[in-house]
């Protein structure tokens, strides 16, 4: 009798426990305006996430120049969970072909108010610049 009130108690702790929503980020989480925590960056300065249908998103990347920053115009940008049942995206990607160089950028959330970044740029213009890597932690404004 112990035996089964004990298993009829887990079940229910088991099925308690798998009806709790977790808190998931959801591709609209990404949507924003985010600024580089490093206002001295020479790299990308701010981020701006719009949804433009259901889920579907499009990012604009700023990136340093001088009077401005530099428009790089916008690009799809891709979601994704950490399997194929997962909703909780926290994690996208998107690229942009410049004349000179083409750029992967990976996004991950970290939490509902901060991003990390890291960009990847390859240069096709013969100029003989290295092709290089960048990390950068982004706040939601």
């Amino acid at each position: 009798m112990l035996k089964r009130s004990l298993a009829v108690a887990a079940v229910g702790t088991v099925l308690t426990i798998g009806s709790i929503s977790p808190s998931l980020a959801a591709p609209r989480d990404f949507a924003g305006t985010w600024v580089n925590t490093n206002s001295n960056t020479r790299g990308i300065t701010k981020l701006v996430v719009k949804r433009v249908a259901g889920n579907k998103l499009v990012v604009r990347v700023f990136g340093s120049c001088s009077p401005r920053d530099c428009d790089w115009g916008k690009a799809k940008l891709t979601t994704y969970g950490t399997s194929v049942q997962d909703k909780n995206h926290r994690s996208a990607t998107t690229t942009y072909n410049k004349s000179f160089a083409n750029t992967f950028l990976t996004i991950n959330l970290k939490g509902k108010d901060r991003l990390s970044l890291q960009s990847f740029t390859q240069f096709k213009d013969n100029s003989n610049r290295q092709n290089y890597t960048s990390r950068a932690v982004f706040r939601k404004r």
